[in-house]
């Protein structure tokens, strides 16, 4: 039957419901569709904000010492009832920080009960009472590791003032205007004293200005800055054949057999014979000869915001403000300040400051 003639045999009421019905059902499929799209954008994006505040700054492994290590069940354990189990070695890394593992109240979480510093006598509840209160940061800092960090050493008004003041962002300079401020309101209690000297020099002297960097630097191999990534264009600090006496990280002091963070990673040498040279263009920004410590060191700023730093020097070669090139001679090897014997002690810092390192070997290719 020819489709024209059919078509005069249904009511044009009739064809107008169906046309009605096919157009509604075929709307309905199109906003579905929409909807799923609409959801799995919005659902890579979420996803991609939260590694991007998180992962960036905790991967890597925590640095322990064996009296701390003992503790990692609990901390897995306690992370996992807190929902909190991909941050254990940034937990640890803070606990480092906090006692070594050395006191009954290993994450000194006492003051978050409103308690006297190490009133907990007992290591599992204070773990549990530590993670249960990072939990709380971490969520109201909105996964901000840093922020998040900084609020565990000052309390969670320190949130509050970076929303305030900062867009709910951390920066240094932030810790130490909020340090400032609190010291001055509290400073007559007589409970807070300069820690570092960058405090003293600031005024900043109520809680840690260097909480952050500190515990970011007993992750190793962690990222602590997405801006500072290994670039792979720096030359070794020692040509030719190299021999790497000492890793970063974790390690019995040579002095006291204590577990003691090694900073850097050492390279042996001959003394006063090896040439010490620049891994990259930068600027000399210190020069320090002693007896002690680093002994004759140098430090370099290279351009993407990173230090690199050269120890136990025999003599130097460079003067400080000088401009360098990479594979420029800075010193000879030596055995100067605290060292066992002739070898050179290489950094990488983030901040010109001791306490700012990273693990050397990504930017080395080691």
């Amino acid at each position: 039957m020819p489709w024209s003639l059919l078509l005069g045999l249904v009511p044009r009421k009739v064809w107008l419901w169906l046309i009605g019905i096919l157009v509604a059902l075929f709307l309905l499929q199109m906003l579905l569709y929409a909807s799923v799209i609409t959801g799995l954008i919005g659902y890579q994006k979420s996803s991609s904000s939260e590694d991007v505040r998180s992962v960036d700054m905790v991967n890597g492994t925590a640095q322990v010492s064996a009296v701390l290590e003992e503790y990692r069940p609990l901390f897995e354990e306690y992370a996992e009832k807190y929902g909190v189990s991909k941050y254990v070695e940034l937990l640890l890394a803070k606990t480092m920080q906090e006692s070594g593992g050395r006191l009954d109240d290993v994450m000194q979480a006492s003051e978050s009960l409103g308690l006297p510093p190490n009133t907990i006598e007992d290591p599992e509840r204070s773990i549990n009472v530590g993670i249960r209160y990072f939990s709380e940061m971490l969520e109201k800092a909105e996964g901000d590791i840093k922020l998040t960090l900084q609020a565990y050493n000052f309390g969670g008004g320190f949130i509050d003032y970076a929303n305030k003041h900062n867009n709910g962002e951390y920066s240094k300079e932030l810790a130490i205007e909020f340090s400032r401020m609190k010291y001055q309101e509290l400073k007559h209690t007589g409970i807070y004293s300069c820690i570092r000297p960058e405090s003293a020099e600031t005024g900043a002297c109520y809680g840690d200005i260097g909480y952050v960097e500190a515990v970011l630097s007993y992750l190793k191999g962690g990222v602590i800055e997405a801006d500072l990534q290994p670039t792979g264009d720096w030359v070794m600090p020692i040509e030719g054949a190299l021999t790497q006496t000492s890793d970063y990280g974790m390690r019995p002091d040579p002095f006291d057999g204590k577990p003691d963070m090694h900073r850097g990673i050492d390279f042996a040498c001959t003394n006063a014979v090896t040439p010490i040279q620049s891994v990259d263009n930068g600027q000399v920004v210190e020069v320090e000869r002693s007896n002690s410590g680093y002994g004759n060191n140098v430090l370099v700023k290279h351009e993407e915001g990173l230090y690199s730093h050269y120890a136990h020097l025999y003599t130097i070669s460079v003067q400080n403000g000088e401009m360098i090139q990479k594979g420029s001679k800075v010193g000879k090897c030596g055995s100067t300040g605290n060292s066992t014997g002739p070898h050179l002690h290489f950094e990488v810092r983030t901040k010109n400051q001791y306490r700012s390192d990273v693990d050397p070997a990504p930017y080395l290719g080691l």
